[in-house]
């Protein structure tokens, strides 16, 4: 995927002087992890690791995300009071080690400014970070529970925002127009010196709020647990690689996932027959029609609209589809085998398209006419199967979601979402092998074909209209569907491991399952970029925002 971009790389619908949406369309973005450069690469070029986040004060660099590893703070001096924990089930068990929720691990940051669309200035700069639960969301978990829905509170999603004139970077962003070498106020660490504050010193192994300085290692850490993990990790890095005159690797620290940077590139655009459309379709027609074209289903039902691959509202579906024969499930799978590096589905891990459903609105508004078939497909996440998906807006007020924020009273409306496949990234060491075991271990790449493709979107319209899938077509649809499973779900785990070190010695994390996790933002993107003194939760800057989070197909 390409990663030149502007410098607020995420498009966003346009708007005029009254805050009224424009017409039009806001592309979908989507995001593919890309694994940093091994330490053997960068001596090979003589070259630094890539700065990710916001570890530069050269803003204009700030294209995309970072996955796994340590946050990078936007405001690295009002951070939030105390390592994030979770709020889900577990913070309700009978358990005292947990009476205040599992310390949540670091998912995912995205840099997408909203002073363009939202009208405040203080959202220049504009940065979200997503937290989940290490014991909530794993599999074990989800097998156990009754209600997967209670799982959503097991995801935490902070937003952070500055105006262009603040105190942590230069008013512009280009290195050449000040010596970025001694700029050093988008640190913590600079914070922690000059206000003497020792607490704004990050942990070693987290990269939260630190609380003190162990005097062994030197380092600081948030809580003695961290403090214990990091010198385990010591040790087995001596042991494993005979290295301790470097930072420990992450291998090494199962509470910090796998570090990616994160890409992003606009989605292809969907022709009628579902297909990436390019210059030369006439020449593929003949791939595009319906394998099993039926006499009750007319050109049109055959011919799928790319409103048809998202969640669909109408009544048609039988509420205990799921699994293959769920509609939502191959509208998943086909949408998945567009974009990215051979559209290998393994490649598309987050999807972006912030507050859509807000452009119908302003149309309506503006006298025009609601544009449901060029909009809708966009009006959400692409969930991953029927079930477990939230109530609608329409429902009590109680159940409603997502909830109105809590800081201004805006609306929330859904911004991003994060995919399953990035669980491969978070979780597999890149390009990782067994220590000991040099060999170079290239998986092969999983690609849905054309065809397979049509085969799930033909099944799809025939489940949704109550017809029973042919002989013949049955069997090609089940292939179909697994071979987009083993492509979607193949991911390194270690279920198979006999205990933390064969975890380590095969470079994998245990913990951490998802289908889909769907982010909503207050459409106000509301704060000044200080210290909230509305519903003050001890996050500092940041603010909290919500998430609907839908359990692993399997």
């Amino acid at each position: 995927p390409s990663t030149t971009m502007s410098s607020h790389f995420f498009v966003s619908p346009l708007k005029t002087s009254s805050m009224q949406f424009v017409t039009e369309k806001t592309p979908v973005q989507l995001g593919f992890c890309v694994p940093l450069p091994t330490p053997e690469d960068i001596n090979d070029k003589e070259d630094s690791p890539p700065l990710l986040g916001h570890q530069s004060p050269h803003w204009s660099i700030w294209d995309g995300g970072k996955i796994g590893g340590r946050p990078s703070w936007l405001n690295p001096r009002d951070l939030p009071e105390s390592p994030l924990r979770c709020r889900g089930l577990c913070s309700k068990s009978d358990d005292s080690t947990n009476k205040d929720g599992t310390p949540l691990r670091f998912i995912v940051q995205v840099y997408c400014p909203a002073d363009d669309v939202t009208e405040n200035e203080a959202a220049f700069h504009r940065s979200m970070y997503v937290f989940a639960c290490p014991t909530c969301c794993s599999s074990s978990s989800w097998l156990e529970s009754d209600s997967p829905e209670k799982y959503s509170d097991c995801v935490r999603i902070l937003r952070c925002q500055l105006p262009k004139q603040n105190e942590f970077y230069p008013s512009v962003g280009n290195e050449d127009d000040y010596d970025g070498d001694e700029w050093r106020k988008h640190t913590s660490e600079y914070w922690s010196r000059t206000t003497k504050n020792d607490k704004l010193n990050l942990c070693a192994v987290c990269g939260q709020r630190g609380k003190g300085k162990c005097p062994k290692q030197k380092l600081w850490f948030c809580g003695s647990d961290h403090q214990k993990e990091h010198l385990r990790a010591s040790k087995l890095q001596t042991q494993y690689e005979n290295d301790n005159n470097h930072e420990v690797s992450l291998r090494y620290l199962p509470s910090v996932c796998y570090e990616s940077e994160l890409v992003v590139e606009e989605e292809p655009r969907i022709c009628k027959s579902g297909g990436e459309a390019s210059s030369n379709d006439s020449t593929k027609s003949d791939s595009k029609k319906p394998l099993f074209p039926s006499k009750d289903i007319t050109d049109d039902d055959a011919d799928l609209e790319q409103s048809d691959l998202n969640a669909l509202t109408g009544t048609s579906l039988t509420e205990a589809a799921t699994g293959v024969t769920d509609p939502i499930t191959l509208a998943f799978y086909a949408r998945m085998a567009i974009g990215g590096k051979e559209n290998d589905v393994r490649d598309q891990s987050f999807r972006y398209s912030r507050w859509p459903d807000l452009e119908n609105v302003a149309r309506k508004s503006d006298g025009g006419e609601r544009d449901d078939e060029a909009d809708d497909d966009d009006l959400g996440p692409l969930w991953i199967m029927s079930d477990h998906r939230p109530p609608p807006s329409s429902s009590e007020e109680k159940l409603a979601f997502p909830p109105p924020c809590q800081y201004c009273g805006a609306p929330r409306s859904f911004e991003f979402q994060i995919l399953p496949q990035m669980l491969h990234y978070l979780l597999q060491e890149p390009g990782s092998s067994s220590i000991g075991d040099k060999s170079d271990k290239i998986s092969s790449r999983h690609v849905l074909t054309e065809a397979q493709r049509a085969i799930l979107l033909e099944a799809k319209s025939k489940i949704e209209s109550g017809m029973d899938l042919p002989e013949g077509f049955r069997e090609q649809h089940e292939a179909a569907v697994a071979s987009a499973r083993g492509a979607l779900l193949e991911i390194t785990n270690s279920k198979g491991a006999k205990g933390p070190n064969d975890c380590v010695k095969e470079g994998v994390k245990e913990g951490l399952d998802w289908g889909t996790i769907a982010i909503y933002s207050c459409t106000a993107s509301c704060g000044d970029g200080r210290v909230s003194s509305v519903d003050n939760t001890g996050l500092g800057a940041y603010r909290e925002e919500v998430a609907w989070m839908q359990p692993p197909l399997d």
